[in-house]
C-alpha cells in the first residue's frame, strides 16, 4: 500500500485501519524536508500496529540538484535537458543514469536511508527514463499522438551516454537515422538503468534491508515506454503498476499482465500486482485482487490509501482479513 500520512494521530489511525483490513506493509513517501527523522518518528507507531514501513523514494526524478549539478540531468534527442525544459509536466526533472556522479549520489542517498533503524525496506519509484511514449489513455491529456518515438520525448542523449555508447559501438546515437530501430542503442539504455539499480541494491543489501520497485505493468511495456528491463534487476520483490485504465484495458487484463511478469521473473522474486484504486469500484477491486492472484502474484499493492473510500475499506476487510 502506498501513502503519505499527516499527524501522529492520523498515522496511528491509518496504521490500525490497514492492519485490521489485512494489509501488512505501507510504502511511505519520503519527506525531504524532514529527512530520516520523518521515518524515525513514524516507525514506532507503525510497529505498534504490526505494520511494516518502507521508504518510498523517487529515484531518477529528483529536483534537488538543479542548482548545483544542472549538467547531471537527462538530455533528449533535440539536445534539451530536463533541467531546462522537462517533458509533460514541470516536475519531470529526470537525472541521467550515465553520469558517474548521479550513480554515486543515488547510491549514497539510499545507503543513508537504509541505515534508519526499524525501516523495513526501501522502494524505488521513477527508476527509469522519462516516458518516450505515454500510456494510450494519457496522451490526449497532453494533446499528443505518440505513434512512434519522437525526439522531444526520446531521452538518453546526455554527452556521457553518447560517449559511452560510441566507445562501445563506434556510433554516436545522434547520427542514427532511426534510433528506435537500433537494438544496441535500446539495450544500452536498458543497461544504464539496470546499472543504477545494481549499485543501489548493493548498498541497501549490505545494510541488511530489502529493496523493491514500482515498475511499468509488463516487461514489454516497460522496455518500450520507459526503458525498464526490470526482470533483470536484483530486487527482493517487484510491484508492477498494472493500472488497466491507463492502457484502455478491462479489469481482467490484470491477470494477463501479472502472468507475463511472473513468467519473466521465473520465480526468482515475488511479484505484487499494483492496482490503481481510483479506477476501481469496491466490487472491481475485489475482482482485481482475484485476477492478480490467478495470474500468479504473491499479493497486491494498492495506490493509494487516500483513494480508499469506506466501501473500499470494508471490501478489503472482507476480502483480505479472513
Amino acid at each position: 500500500m502506498g501513502a503519505s500520512v499527516g499527524s501522529d494521530d492520523d498515522a496511528r489511525r491509518t496504521f490500525a485501519r490497514l492492519k485490521s483490513s489485512g494489509i501488512d506493509a505501507l510504502l511511505l513517501h519520503e519527506n525531504r524536508e524532514e529527512g530520516p527523522a520523518f521515518y524515525e518518528r513514524l516507525i514506532p507507531l507503525a510497529q505498534a500496529e504490526g505494520i511494516e514501513l518502507h521508504a518510498w523514494i523517487p529515484t531518477m526524478m529528483r529536483a534537488e540538484l538543479l542548482e548545483t549539478h544542472p549538467d547531471w540531468y537527462a538530455v533528449n534527442r533535440e539536445g534539451v535537458s530536463t533541467a531546462e525544459k522537462p517533458p509533460y509536466v514541470d516536475y519531470y526533472r529526470f537525472l541521467s543514469p550515465c553520469v558517474p556522479g548521479v550513480r554515486s549520489y543515488l547510491a549514497d542517498y539510499y545507503d543513508r536511508m537504509a541505515q534508519i533503524e526499524g525501516l523495513a525496506g526501501l522502494h524505488l519509484d521513477y527508476i527509469r527514463f522519462p516516458d518516450v511514449i505515454l500510456p494510450i489513455t494519457l496522451q490526449p491529456k497532453y494533446g499528443l499522438v505518440q505513434d512512434r518515438e519522437y525526439p522531444p520525448f526520446d531521452y538518453g542523449y546526455h554527452p556521457e551516454c553518447r560517449a559511452q555508447f560510441k566507445a562501445q559501438t563506434g556510433i554516436d546515437p545522434l547520427e542514427l537515422e532511426d534510433p528506435s530501430a537500433n537494438e544496441a542503442w535500446r539495450q544500452f539504455r536498458y543497461d544504464q538503468i539496470t546499472a543504477v539499480v545494481r549499485q543501489i541494491a548493493e548498498r541497501v543489501h549490505a545494510r541488511g534491508k530489502p529493496l523493491t520497485a514500482a515498475v511499468f505493468p509488463t516487461p514489454e511495456i516497460a522496455r518500450t515506454l520507459v526503458r525498464q528491463d526490470w526482470p533483470r534487476w536484483p530486487l527482493d520483490a517487484v510491484m508492477p503498476m498494472i493500472y488497466h485504465n491507463f492502457y484502455d484495458k478491462p479489469v481482467a487484463w490484470i491477470e494477463t499482465a501479472t502472468r507475463e511478469g511472473v513468467e519473466a521473473l521465473g520465480g526468482r522474486i515475488p511479484l505484487y500486482s499494483g492496482l490503481f484504486i481510483p479506477a476501481l469500484t469496491p466490487e472491481e477491486l475485489a475482482q482485481a485482487i482475484d485476477y492478480a492472484l490467478a495470474g500468479g502474484a504473491s499479493g497486491v499493492s494498492l495506490f493509494n490509501v487516500e483513494s480508499l473510500t469506506d466501501a473500499h475499506w470494508q471490501m478489503l476487510k472482507t476480502r483480505l482479513a479472513s
